[in-house]
């Protein structure tokens, strides 16, 4: 069950920090809960009894100053948390949540909701200015392939569809894998080295393919060194380089 949005745009981006407990982890608990109240005891025994019940009144608190929870204090100073949902001043029963969640359900455009989330106005506009490095290296480089080259016409497919057709994997591409995997793809970090790789790839397929149309190298032996470094380089970056790599760990 997934988070609805007033509850995940409130939330910090998720920078994969090495913590036991986020925000995250703690109003799904409740949310994904048929109950209306919890104290911090019955938060700790759902999400993981090793995780200290200070570190559970932090993320309480956390969640509370953003307004996603709120609290209630009874005379014995027993405190108690609840889910602030915006269409109840109230704390919710399970079948008054579930009554708003089906409302919401019918009113709600997924794909609106998509993109409006928080991490994919993030990735998108992450992306678009990479892609700036994209679209030079697809006018350039095939610029630089269709004057050179015998075999390669220059008309208005190669000249401009190339390097668009270029620009636009390259971009979809990375935005795919990083709203898949999750990963930021950021250099200086463990999935940077992604992104140095797949870039290392691609720039290496546009020389064998400049060797093969302008120097007029052997097509087969010079695609078969292609896939054969590629395929080496990958084998010893999974096992030996990514594995020795530590990346900084933000505080």
């Amino acid at each position: 069950m997934s988070l609805p949005p007033w509850v995940s745009e409130q939330l910090p981006e998720d920078r994969r920090v090495n913590t036991k407990l986020t925000q995250q982890h703690v109003i799904e608990t409740m949310y994904q809960s048929d109950r209306p109240f919890f104290s911090v005891q019955q938060i700790q025994q759902r999400l993981n009894p090793d995780v200290s019940k200070v570190t559970v009144r932090n993320r309480l608190d956390d969640l509370d100053e953003r307004g996603i929870i709120a609290t209630e204090t009874l005379a014995d100073s027993l405190t108690l948390y609840y889910i602030n949902h915006p269409e109840s001043e109230w704390p919710l029963s399970p079948e008054g949540k579930q009554a708003l969640n089906r409302e919401s359900a019918e009113t709600r455009n997924p794909l609106r909701e998509f993109f409006r989330h928080p991490r994919v106005h993030l990735i998108f506009r992450e992306e678009l200015l990479r892609s700036i490095a994209w679209a030079g290296l697809g006018l350039f480089g095939w610029a630089i392939l269709i004057t050179s080259s015998g075999q390669l016409p220059a008309t208005v497919w190669t000249v401009v569809g190339l390097p668009i057709l270029t620009w636009v994997s390259l971009t979809v591409g990375m935005i795919g894998i990083r709203l898949i995997t999750g990963n930021d793809l950021q250099v200086q970090s463990r999935e940077g080295l992604h992104l140095i790789s797949i870039s290392g790839a691609v720039l290496a397929g546009f020389w064998a393919v400049f060797l093969i149309l302008v120097l007029d190298w052997a097509p087969l032996l010079t695609s078969g060194l292609y896939l054969s470094a590629t395929i080496t380089y990958f084998v010893v970056y999974k096992r030996v380089i990514f594995p020795r790599f530590d990346a900084p760990i933000e505080n």
